[in-house]
């Protein structure tokens, strides 16, 4: 009897367990995981106001939301992209974007999907034509001047491209006795977008190549003549808006959200400043910085991480993401807003409507996606040659242009 007792109680805690799990698996096949880039804290309330409004239109599914730091942000996408349960949705930057695209591991998007977005941005998403993300929101940055100095040394308008600051760098460089301009020239790719504001894409022809000749032998001039700071090349985007701020350098091409950093930290900067267009080339285009939603190919809620996206990026959630961050929204109707088109003197705000403007003339082209890091890691190599050869000449830069071609040619096959 005691025998069959024992039984009994382990078939019945065998079945509640099976009956448990059974229950735990049907939970957890209405759980739709998100992924985002440090949206948190400040994004936070928002953020759970838009989750629990598509919760309640999508009974029983629940979102799992997780933020991620930006710097595991690639190790821990790509871990979970080659495993049997991604998550559904995964906020990332293109350049790591297209790489799993190249990979076949995402989802591809149709025309319909992305009705509601700036067609400028859908565009950056692309790879063989195919639509492998949606944009989520963008930076485009503007140029920071002092305006003080500026219009002291030059009785002119200021300047719109680079090829008018090769021209007016040692005129000011010679009133002010301070570096005209600073940059994190061969940081990322920094570089490479100037030399697409020249459509320059390839190096694959004489034009594309004397191009870039006139680009470098700019910047060479510049660095010689002690008009861009000595220390240039081993500054980041960071340190070189300190230069700014502490009156080393007059011109800055930099995103708005440090314009606050300037007004706070160099009042006495800010007052003097003045804010115009990104700096751009021979196309008169501008570049833009973008973060997008992709849905692994192995993603088990597809057609709901899509829902959720749509409406994460509709007009009113990316106008609220816009005013809280600063960033520009990808929603094209979210862009026609008033907020957009109406800012009042303040530095700030003026940003906010110029780089909204600057959405509108994007680049179309950028270098080959396949080996981009390894491309733009040439280019900035060899302008740091130029600078650094102490007797360079257009010969020597029209040589070193040349190698730099036969390189990317090679990383472009």
């Amino acid at each position: 009897m005691k025998k069959i007792i024992i039984g009994i109680l382990l078939l019945l805690i065998i079945i509640s367990g099976f009956i448990f799990s059974m229950k735990f698996n049907k939970k957890d096949n209405y759980k739709i995981t998100f992924w985002s880039i440090q949206l948190k804290p400040i994004y936070e309330k928002q953020l759970n106001k838009i989750i629990a409004d598509f919760e309640k239109e999508n009974p029983p599914y629940k979102i799992n939301w997780i933020d991620i730091p930006i710097q595991e942000a690639q190790k821990r996408t790509l871990a979970s992209i080659l495993s049997s349960t991604p998550p559904d949705l995964i906020n990332l930057n293109p350049d790591f974007s297209v790489l799993l695209a190249q990979r076949n591991a995402l989802q591809f998007f149709n025309e319909d999907d992305t009705k509601q977005y700036n067609q400028n941005l859908v565009n950056k998403l692309k790879y063989n034509n195919k639509i492998y993300a949606l944009p989520f929101y963008a930076t485009s940055s503007v140029t920071i001047y002092n305006k003080e100095i500026y219009d002291k040394c030059l009785n002119k308008k200021f300047i719109k491209s680079y090829d008018e600051l090769f021209k007016i760098s040692s005129e000011l460089k010679t009133c002010s006795n301070i570096a005209p301009f600073a940059s994190s020239i061969n940081e990322n790719d920094t570089l490479a977008k100037i030399l697409n504001k020249y459509d320059v894409y390839s190096f694959d022809n004489k034009k594309d190549k004397e191009q870039t000749e006139k680009i470098f032998s700019g910047f060479d001039k510049m660095y010689k003549n002690n008009e861009l700071p000595k220390d240039i090349l081993a500054s980041n985007h960071r340190e070189i808006i300190e230069k700014y701020m502490s009156g080393q350098t007059l011109i800055i091409v930099a995103g708005s959200n440090f314009i606050n950093m300037i007004k706070q930290n160099a009042p006495d900067i800010y007052n003097k400043s003045a804010l115009s267009s990104q700096l751009t080339g021979s196309n008169n285009k501008f570049d833009v910085s973008l973060m997008n939603l992709i849905i692994p190919k192995k993603a088990k809620h597809k057609e709901l991480a899509l829902k959720f996206a749509l409406k994460l990026t509709n007009k009113q959630n990316q106008l609220e993401l816009a005013k809280i961050t600063n960033v520009l929204p990808a929603n094209k109707e979210a862009l026609e807003d008033e907020y957009f088109k109406k800012c009042s003197p303040d530095l700030y705000e003026q940003s906010r409507c110029i780089s909204a403007k600057q959405l509108d003339n994007l680049i179309e082209f950028d270098f080959d996606e396949r080996n981009k890091k390894a491309i733009n890691e040439a280019i900035n190599k060899t302008l740091e040659e130029i600078l650094l050869d102490k007797n360079s000449s257009n010969f020597n830069i029209k040589n070193k242009v040349e190698t730099l071609s036969n390189q990317v040619k090679n990383l472009q096959k």
